[in-house]
């Protein structure tokens, strides 16, 4: 006989697939009590409410684009002054050039869904 699946088993693993492999493990330590100690650091705290937990993860994703971005600033100074190779430059401005073309296009995708369920009837 086949088995039922569960609706929360199943919501908690599409969690996972946006949120990352360790989301599971994260929010049953955030259930049990304080995980602070135990978390690596620049990792966003999970809540276990799941809007605020994207929104965590998408303001720390945008924190290493902003990250991205000094580090090819500082390597184009870096190329100025004749310490690094221009195709190391090169690389790291393609880099974020495409860092920055997914945020914006999941930064618009992400909005126009929420207009979008903003607008459904009830």
């Amino acid at each position: 006989m086949a088995e039922q699946i569960s609706p929360i088993n199943n919501a908690e693993m599409r969690l996972a697939q946006i949120l990352g492999d360790d989301y599971l493990s994260q929010a049953s330590e955030v259930a049990a009590g304080p995980a602070e100690a135990a978390k690596p650091l620049g990792q966003p705290t999970l809540s276990g409410n799941p809007f605020e937990d994207v929104l965590a993860k998408a303001m720390h994703a945008i924190d290493g684009v902003s990250r991205s971005e000094m580090h090819a600033n500082q390597l184009i100074e870096k190329y100025m002054r004749g310490e690094v190779e221009m195709h190391e430059v090169m690389i790291a401005q393609s880099k974020i050039s495409i860092m920055m073309q997914l945020a914006v296009s999941t930064i618009t995708s992400a909005v126009t869904s929420f207009k979008e369920i903003t607008q459904m009837q009830i």
